[in-house]
């Protein structure tokens, strides 16, 4: 009775690691491209310029406070199809996995692309992409756009730069006026 019970044990952790593995996806590692080439998925080519980070953006309305820090990523999308395409919002991923969507308010950075992304067919927009998220590297995760089951995904390396202070003239102290 024990080894029947054991043999039902067996059969049933194997099922569970079959299923569990099923249940993980078939998508692929995606390849990890160098910020500054041309990637492209489906009909869609992305290519990273640059990127800046900021503590704050500058608005009409005063200065707008991100949660933890504002990457701002000059990017271009060209389509390279026969017919017009939105191009999708993206993502970052931090070194952990976690995945963080574009900001759908671009109030503060000139040149914004906005939330919807009409690009004609043959034509290539560009512009800036916003995040909020902690200082680090990341990777970019591009996308063809459209349907998840035909959905063609790459990585843009984003190195994390720490960029030098802007240089600000020396302030001599002042001492207070004698008495």
């Amino acid at each position: 009775m024990y080894a029947a019970f054991r043999r039902i044990l067996g059969t049933a952790a194997a099922g569970l690691v079959l299923l569990s593995s099923a249940a993980c996806g078939t998508r692929k590692a995606d390849t990890v491209h160098a910020m500054g080439t041309s990637v492209t998925v489906g009909d869609l080519s992305y290519t990273i310029y640059n990127t800046e980070w900021r503590d704050e953006l500058q608005t009409d309305m005063g200065p707008r406070k991100p949660q933890h820090r504002f990457l701002l990523v000059t990017a271009s999308v060209t389509n390279n199809g026969p017919e017009d395409l939105t191009a999708p919002l993206l993502a970052v991923i931090d070194k952990d996995g976690r995945e963080t969507l574009e900001l759908d308010k671009g109030e503060g950075v000139a040149q914004w692309m906005g939330l919807l992304r009409r690009v004609r067919s043959t034509q290539t927009d560009t512009g800036v992409l916003l995040f909020d998220v902690p200082p680090g590297d990341y990777k970019l995760r591009v996308s063809s756009g459209g349907d998840v089951d035909h959905e063609q995904t790459a990585l843009i390396h984003l190195p994390y730069r720490v960029e030098a202070p802007e240089s600000r003239p020396v302030v001599e102290p002042q001492m207070p006026p004698a008495q």
